[in-house]
């Protein structure tokens, strides 16, 4: 679309009868781009008149002038004393209505606030304004059913069952005091004082009982090189630098110099993979029996993945068929939250940076958002209160409460639309899944 076409094509010049005090409103539509609006506003010179008449009359009512009693004083000493206050009321007063009165004129619901511009008022003369706006897209459905997809389910080896009973046995390691030096395994419990924090990030001087595990994946090299061999008591300065991509965004990039103090060292004793193991851990009578168990929960979990797939591509095949624009004020409210939340964490934030990794992802998220309420009003599917039901009595079991509990937790953080618009979605994605043709391999 051409940068002309936000100014040159008119939809519809109307002059609108419904409000009789804003009778002869003339109100023209012109389209900008994608699903901006421009509405030039014209309110004639004699409503204004009356407008203005009406509010002097309520001011002399009300104004207390010396000399005189209220609703007593001169018209033209009430003019002298309250004229810009009365034309700015008046100008607050009928920009509304007449925005409002256009939007009913010309049947549109808009996404957002309007953006008033050129107002042109005064005493004797019509008000003339501009008002921009976004409204909800039009959408033609395409294809939305009938799609191939490939569902492919991983297979479980023997080495993720392994893995799965190592990280078991790992978390229900036991810690024991040590009086040597640190080792490769053992945990190190520290203060951590800061001596300089390049980027200021940091905002502690001291962390205390920092437990560090050395060896384990996620523990940076420097904690891991410096620590080794330190005994209980002893002091060390060692400089940490972080990864950009740091899960803690805190301190992602920063780099630290520390003293460390050790004040424990404990040795991870781990426990034997025995039948008295898998007693322990869960409500299997033997090691065998716990292997199986965790089989068929990686096997669950290798079903559910492939399901999860399966519904991101349907959303993307959905989405790669219905394309449309996306309103930018929709755009720019999600953008700004994801920033909102960056800031919360004390991060530092690159505005720009955000946006841009953001936008793409922001914009399906929109269109879906809009395609599946369209293709649930076209294939009548709606949410019933059986559905409800359901999704209440599998979110207690979820978090363990009853389903009286659960309803008063939804309610008291409002999430009923939250709650419908779920089951919308998955009701609209089953119908496009039985609609179409899903492949299952391995």
């Amino acid at each position: 679309m051409s940068q002309s076409d936000d100014i040159e094509k008119t939809e519809d010049t109307t002059e609108v009868e419904e409000d009789h005090e804003l009778r002869g409103l003339k109100v023209s539509l012109r389209e900008g781009q994608s699903w901006t609006r421009f509405l030039d506003i014209e309110l004639p010179a004699d409503k204004v008149a009356s407008a203005i008449d009406s509010t002097y009359q309520d001011y002399r009512k009300r104004a207390k002038i010396p000399g005189f009693r209220p609703g007593k004083a001169p018209i033209g000493l009430v003019k002298q004393r309250y004229a810009g206050d009365v034309l700015q009321d008046v100008l607050e007063t009928l920009i509304p209505k007449a925005y409002e009165q256009a939007l009913v004129s010309q049947n549109l619901i808009p996404l957002n606030p309007p953006k008033v511009s050129d107002v042109d008022f005064g005493e004797g003369k019509p008000l003339k304004f501009k008002a921009e706006i976004e409204i909800r897209p039009k959408i033609t459905l395409n294809k939305y059913i009938g799609f191939r997809i490939d569902r492919k389910v991983q297979a479980v080896s023997e080495k993720e069952v392994d893995d799965s009973l190592l990280y078991l046995r790992d978390k229900m390691a036991e810690y024991f005091p040590v009086q040597r030096p640190a080792e490769n395994g053992d945990l190190v419990v520290a203060d951590l004082i800061k001596k300089h924090d390049k980027l200021g990030r940091l905002k502690e001087d001291k962390l205390e009982n920092v437990e560090i595990e050395l060896g384990s994946k996620g523990i940076l090299e420097e904690f891991q090189r410096g620590l080794l061999g330190m005994r209980i008591g002893e002091m060390k300065d060692i400089s940490v630098k972080y990864p950009v991509d740091y899960y803690d965004t805190n301190l992602a990039g920063d780099q630290i110099l520390y003293l460390v103090v050790v004040k424990e060292i404990k040795k991870k004793v781990l426990p034997e993979l025995n039948d008295e193991f898998a007693k322990k851990v869960s409500n299997s009578e033997t090691l065998a029996e716990l292997r199986e168990k965790m089989r068929v929960n990686l096997e669950l979990q290798a079903q559910n993945d492939a399901s999860r797939l399966v519904r991101n591509e349907i959303i993307k095949r959905v989405i790669d068929a219905n394309m449309f624009d996306v309103p930018i004020s929709l755009l720019d409210n999600y953008l700004n939250g994801i920033i909102e939340d960056y800031k919360k964490k004390g991060a530092a934030v690159d505005e720009s940076a955000i946006r841009s990794e953001y936008r793409s992802y922001g914009e399906n998220l929109i269109r879906w958002g809009y395609l599946y309420y369209e293709i649930a009003r076209k294939e009548n599917i709606k949410v019933e209160q059986d559905d409800r039901r359901k999704w209440v009595a599998d979110f207690s079991k979820v978090y363990g409460m009853s389903e009286e509990e659960a309803r008063v937790r939804l309610g008291r953080a409002r999430k009923a639309d939250d709650m419908d618009d779920s089951i919308l979605e998955t009701k609209v994605l089953k119908f496009i899944i039985d609609n179409s043709e899903i492949i299952t391999s391995k």
